[in-house]
This record gives structure tokens, sequence and C-alpha cells, in this order.
């Protein structure tokens, strides 16, 4: 049982099932439990999942003792509650402040009052003995993603997600322009991906001629690592490295143990920016999108199908946990001389849209039938990306350049 009280199913994301065992982040664990028999079944139902176990305590430990042996090598802690709840749970709540590190506790019996209290103190497993089947893999499948997000959100790069609320926005053309917007007002190298799989457009947009696509890279399972990822992108002739969808639709989803976390991980190794198409509508891949992200431009159009679409994705990444601090709504195709008011678009989306981008049909049109980005041709639609863009590497867009004299 998770920390919601709910019992989600096992998914496919960070792990899968093969003899009984799970293959996915290689996990290791502190027991602490006073009762021998006990931490031996703790221990043998860890082990036969491929958990490695660092370190036992037979006692309740000082917490500066359970601190260390936290540092060594651990992402889980199985903290029995028994005989000592107070005690136990006292050390819950001064070990679950790390992100990356899951603490489960474990009691003699299902306890709704006790599974609360475990809760608040920060405990994110409820495991009771004597354990299921199921209840003890669902939860490392948690840890393991979990681990997973923290590795990712640890790299240096940052990943930039554009996602439509409903087809046709024009999400992939100001993904695609804001990426080469991105890599000239920070002058340093920026990676390019279209999630898109079902009907990407980003190496048409771009004009781009791709050998291979995402779908090679998230196909290489265990090969995968930056070497490999390197020969998979395309080079644009700007300097932007892309990484293209695939040429033929593609209806099925496409991340399977974990080969988009390791993908997206790989590229924020190696780009100081990742700006991702994730294209229109949500699924289990734009939830893992949604919860990697640094900054999410969710783009829109202004009408009432659209800003209701909006709405429901908002609502969506609230469920999820998403902070709406990395939220940046982006109104596309914006015209301000009619249709709706700007304080009933802020009323329908329950957040204020951050950026406007004109509408100039005939500056897109143009550039979607040459194959040649927007952001090589002055237009409104431009200008306003190369703003995002230079707010997303820490400029000031309104900053004025000083003009220097004869003398300086």
């Amino acid at each position: 049982m998770d920390r919601t009280g709910a019992k989600p199913a096992m998914t496919t994301e960070g792990a899968n099932r093969e003899d009984g065992a799970i293959h996915m982040h290689a996990l290791a664990a502190v027991i602490v439990s006073t009762d021998l028999n006990r931490r031996r079944a703790l221990i043998g139902a860890l082990t036969s999942q491929g958990v490695k176990i660092t370190r036992e305590f037979s006692e309740h430990p000082l917490l500066d003792d359970l601190l260390k042996a936290c540092a060594v090598e651990c992402h889980i802690v199985v903290l029995d509650l028994e005989p000592d709840v107070e005690t136990a749970l006292g050390l819950v709540e001064n070990i679950s402040g790390d992100q990356a590190l899951t603490v489960m506790v474990y009691a003699g019996g299902p306890d709704p009052e006790l599974l609360m209290r475990s809760m608040r103190a920060g405990a994110r497993e409820f495991l009771t003995h004597p354990l299921s089947a199921e209840s003890l893999p669902e939860a490392l499948v948690r840890a393991s993603a979990r681990v997973e997000s923290f590795q990712i959100k640890k790299a240096s790069g940052k990943l930039l997600l554009f996602l439509s609320a409903k087809g046709g926005a024009g999400v992939t053309t100001l993904a695609s322009n804001f990426a080469l917007a991105l890599q000239q007002e920070s002058t340093k190298e920026v990676a390019l991906v279209d999630l898109n799989l079902r009907l990407g457009d980003v190496s048409v947009l771009l004009g781009l001629t791709h050998k291979y696509t995402v779908l090679d890279a998230l196909r290489t399972g265990s090969r995968m690592d930056g070497d490999l990822i390197s020969t998979l992108l395309a080079q644009h002739s700007s300097g932007l490295a892309v990484l293209a969808g695939p040429d033929d639709y593609n209806p099925l989803p496409y991340s399977e143990n974990g080969s988009l976390q390791k993908l997206l991980r790989i590229l924020r190794a190696r780009f100081p920016f990742v700006v991702v198409d994730g294209g229109s509508g949500l699924g289990a891949e734009a939830d893992t999108l949604l919860q990697l992200a640094d900054v999410i431009y969710l783009v829109t159009q202004v009408d009432i199908p659209s800003l209701r679409n909006a709405q429901r994705v908002l609502a969506h990444m609230q469920k999820l946990g998403t902070e709406l601090r990395t939220l940046e709504v982006v109104l596309n195709r914006f015209d301000s001389r009619g249709g709706i008011a700007q304080d009933q678009i802020e009323k329908a989306l329950t957040v204020p849209a951050k950026w406007k981008i004109p509408n100039d049909y005939s500056a897109a049109r143009s550039s979607h039938n040459a194959g040649s980005p927007l952001m090589l041709q002055k237009s409104h639609v431009s200008a306003a990306l190369r703003q995002m863009a230079q707010v997303a590497c820490g400029k000031d867009p309104h900053a004025k350049k000083k003009k220097m004299s004869l003398f300086g």
C-alpha cells in the first residue's frame, strides 16, 4: 500500500517480472527489526527480489547510526514498528527527508490509525506481517522509480517539456523553434527529442534528414549508454542535436523497463538543455515526463474546447503531485482583437497564461511548406519564442543593450 492508502497495479515502467523476480534499478536496503523471525522474513523476501541488504539492526538504533548506514549504499529502509512504535516513528520522521530514499514501515497487521501516523511521519510504504505476494514487489517498483527519477533530476541539464492540451495546437512548431532559439540565446548545446511517436513532425518542420529515431534509442534496452545515443542523434545545420520521431505511425506505448527515464538521464548528462516535444494528450509516458520536467510548457489555443482540455490537464497534474511552479501556460495563435477575454481565459485555466504567441498564419505556413524553421526569419512568432528562450536560459528579455559611444 502506498502513502495514499491505495494499492496501485503493477506496471512495466521501471520494472518487469520474470520467473517471480523483479528486474529494475539495483536496490540496496537497511533492515531494522528487533524480532529475529520477522527480520529473517523481511531479508528473505527482499533478497528474493534482487535487493541487496547492506545493514541489519537487531534493535532500534541511534539516529546517527542509522543515518550513517543510509549514507553508504541505501535506497530503502525497512523499519519494524514493533515493539516500540513511538521510537520507530521518530526514526521515520528523521530520515524521510531524502527524496531518493524510500522508508517502509512494517506492522503486525492492517491498522488504519497506524497507517495514517506512519504517513504523517514520512513513510512511503506500509507493509504488514505476513508479507503478501503482491505488496512488496509493488512497493519495490515504486522505490526503483523514485531512485531513477532522483538520478534524472540530479543530472545537470534542464528538461523542458512542451505538451499540448489538444491536437492541432501547434506544439511541435513551438517546441522545434524554441529549441533553436534556446541554442542561439544560451550559446550552449541543446538536444531536441520528438516523443510524439504517433504523429511526430519535428524533423519535417526542421527540414532534417535522419537515419535513426527515438524508437531505436528506446529499444536498445540495457545497451543504452551515452556513446550509443550520440550515434542516433541527427545534427541540424544550426548545430541543434535532434532525436527524431519514427517515420511510421506507432500506436503502442513505448516506455518499457525504464527506457524513457534512462534516455532522458543520458541526454541531461550530455546536454545543458533537453527540449521534448511531448505531443498532445496524456498517457503513461506523459505522466513520466510531467514528473521529471524542470519546466512544462502547456500549449493551448484560445477556444472553449482547448481551454477545457487544458484545465483537465492541469487537474491531472495536480493529482500527480506535479509542482505548478514548473508550469508555464502558452496561448498559441493568440489574437487580442477578438474571442475570449483575458480574465475569462485565466478563470477557465485557474492559472495565469505566461506566454502569448501571436497568430501569424502566413509565416507559419511558409515555414512548414519550405521545411525552414521560423527562427531563421523575422516574425512576431519568432520574436515571442526568442523571449521564452531568453527566460529559460536566465536572461532578461526586457534588458536593452547599451550603445557604445566612440569613446566607449
